[in-house]
């Protein structure tokens, strides 16, 4: 089975490189420029992978990440934040978000193509986190 990947990016040309190269490794891709664009996908669909990016317009990611893993549970270990600016708020995050893997901007497609595949596992998970 084909691992399907959420982009949540606000910064439309990178997510757009994002989805073609995630596509080109052979995964599902969707993407959302936004938050409430995001629940809508994560609503009706089940991912492997999410890709976040930490300053969105709309909303602080790390604020996000809390609010999507305790609204769908099994996303745990599965988020991958994105930022140029990463340091700056670490000191205050959660051991759940520290515990994220982090792709800094700008990065390169091996690094991206490397972290996603870690992340992606085989198992199947349905949207409550059972297996």
């Amino acid at each position: 089975m084909t691992a399907r990947v959420l982009i949540i990016d606000d910064e439309t040309s990178l997510r757009q490189t994002l989805e073609r190269a995630l596509r080109s490794f052979g995964y599902e891709v969707d993407s959302a420029p936004d938050p409430l664009s995001a629940y809508h996908l994560l609503g009706d669909a089940t991912y492997d992978v999410v890709l976040l990016d930490l300053r969105l317009r709309q909303a602080k990611g790390d604020a996000l990440y809390l609010a999507l893993v305790r609204q769908w549970p099994y996303l745990r270990g599965r988020v991958m934040l994105m930022s140029g600016d990463p340091w700056s708020a670490q000191d205050t995050w959660p051991p759940e978000l520290v515990a994220c893997p982090l792709l800094v901007k700008p990065f390169t497609l091996d690094t991206l193509a490397g972290l996603v595949a870690r992340i992606a596992k085989p198992d199947i998970r349905t949207k409550n986190g059972s297996a």
